[in-house]
C-alpha cells in the first residue's frame, strides 16, 4: 500500500498503536487479552472469528496482529498472507501450539515476525508485542522517509529537467545564431541547414534512432556547414565552375568546423558529422576518404540529406531536380556515394521527408 493513504504518519505517531488477537480458542484469548490489557501504550482488539477479524483488520488501522495458526475457517497462515499482501510493514505474530516444519517453513516464507510456542510465558508475550511495536514504527519511519526522499528526488529532477530544458533553447538559439552567420555568406543556401536538419532528424527517426541520438543528430546537422564562415563569399558563390584550388579550399571547410565546434563541449558525434559529412560510402569522398561503416552513421545520414537539399534547391549555375528525381539520383549512386540502407530508407520513407520540409509534419513532434 502506498504511505499516506491509509496510514497516515502523523495519525499513527500521535495516537495509540492498535493490536488485533485472533483465536477461536476463547480460553487462550481471554487469557492473552487480559495479559495485554495491563499494558497503558496501545489497545486490544480480540475476536475468535478469523473471517470476522479479517473484515475488521481491513477496515481499521492496526499496528501488529497476533493469530493463533490452527483455526477453523481461516488458517493463521491465511491471515499471515492476506495481512502481508495488504500491508508488508505490519508484523504478524503467530501462535502454535506444534514445531511442524513445513508450517514454520511457510511461515517464514510468507514474512512471520515471530512465533509463540505453546504454553508461552506472559512475560514472552509482553516482550515480542513490544519488539513488534517498535519494529511497526521504524516500518512506518522508513516508509515516511522514503516517501519523502522519492518526493524531494521528483522535486529535484523536475527541477533539473526544467533547467536542462531552458539551457537546451538557449543552446540551440546560440547554434542558430552561428549557422545564420555563416548563411548568410552564402546566398544560394539560405535556409539549407535547417533543412537538412528536418530531412536528417525524419531519416533518423526512420533509421530508429532514440530521442537523445536524435537532439545529437539534429545539432551535427545544423552545424554541418559551419566551417563555410572561413571560406571567402567569392568562392561559395562563384557561378562558374570552381578551379581544382578553389574546390580544395572547399574541401577544408569540415576541418573548420570540426575545429570551431572542439572547444564548445559538444557531443563528439556532432564533430564527426561535420567532419565526415562529405566522405562518399565507397572512399573516395573529402577530407579523409573515410568508407563504409569507417563514416559513423550520423554522418552518413547527413550526407543525404545534405545531397537531397542541394539537388532540389535553386543554383545560379543549375536548376534544381523535383523530390523524386532528386530521390532516384541518390538510390541510384548508393554503396558509391551513399550508404545503401539510407538511401533505401529515403526512398521507402519519402512522404516522411516530404512532411517535415513541408512543415506538415512538425521537427519537434519527430523529436519526442
Amino acid at each position: 500500500m502506498i504511505f499516506g493513504t491509509r496510514f497516515p504518519f502523523n495519525k499513527m505517531k500521535n495516537e495509540k498503536p492498535r493490536i488485533l488477537v485472533i483465536d477461536d480458542d476463547l480460553p487462550i484469548l481471554d487469557c492473552v487479552r487480559m495479559s495485554l490489557q495491563t499494558e497503558k501504550d496501545y489497545t486490544v482488539t480480540t475476536l475468535n472469528d478469523p473471517v470476522k477479524a479479517l473484515k475488521l483488520f481491513y477496515e481499521n488501522d492496526f499496528a501488529v496482529v497476533i493469530s493463533d495458526v490452527k483455526m477453523g475457517k481461516l488458517s493463521g497462515l491465511d491471515i499471515l498472507k492476506a495481512v502481508r499482501e495488504h500491508d508488508d510493514r505490519i508484523p504478524v505474530v503467530l501462535i502454535t501450539g506444534s514445531s511442524d516444519e513445513e508450517t514454520m517453513r511457510r511461515s517464514i516464507h510468507l514474512g512471520v515476525y515471530e512465533f509463540l510456542k505453546k504454553p508461552f510465558e506472559i512475560s514472552s508475550l509482553i516482550v515480542t508485542v513490544r519488539q513488534a511495536l517498535e519494529a511497526h514504527k521504524l516500518r512506518m519511519q522508513n516508509s515516511h522517509y522514503e516517501h519523502e526522499l522519492k518526493t524531494l528526488v521528483q522535486e529535484r529532477t523536475a527541477e533539473l529537467t526544467d533547467t536542462k530544458a531552458k539551457l537546451e533553447r538557449s543552446y540551440l538559439n546560440t547554434i542558430h545564431v552561428m549557422v545564420n552567420a555563416m548563411e548568410v555568406k552564402d546566398i544560394y543556401t539560405l535556409g539549407h541547414s535547417e533543412r537538412v536538419t528536418a530531412i536528417a532528424v525524419g531519416l533518423g527517426k526512420a533509421v530508429g534512432l532514440g530521442m537523445e541520438e536524435l537532439r545529437e543528430l539534429r545539432i551535427g546537422a545544423l552545424l554541418h556547414d559551419l566551417g563555410k564562415i572561413g571560406v571567402i563569399s567569392d568562392v561559395l558563390n562563384k557561378a562558374q565552375g570552381l578551379t581544382e584550388s578553389e574546390y580544395d579550399i572547399i574541401k577544408q571547410h569540415p576541418i573548420a568546423g570540426a575545429k570551431i565546434v572542439g572547444p564548445l563541449g559538444l557531443p563528439d558525434t556532432v564533430s564527426k558529422i561535420i567532419l565526415q559529412h562529405h566522405e562518399w560510402y565507397n572512399g573516395e569522398g573529402y577530407p579523409y576518404g573515410l568508407k563504409g561503416n569507417d563514416i559513423h552513421l550520423y554522418a552518413r545520414i547527413v550526407s543525404v540529406a545534405d545531397s537531397f537539399d542541394a539537388m532540389t534547391s535553386k543554383r545560379v549555375y543549375r536548376s534544381n531536380l523535383d523530390y523524386g528525381r532528386a530521390t532516384q539520383e541518390i538510390y541510384k549512386n548508393r554503396s558509391k556515394q551513399f550508404d545503401p540502407e539510407i538511401s533505401k530508407i529515403l526512398q521507402d520513407n519519402r512522404e516522411l521527408v516530404l512532411g517535415v520540409l513541408s512543415s506538415k509534419i512538425s521537427l519537434n513532434d519527430l523529436l519526442e
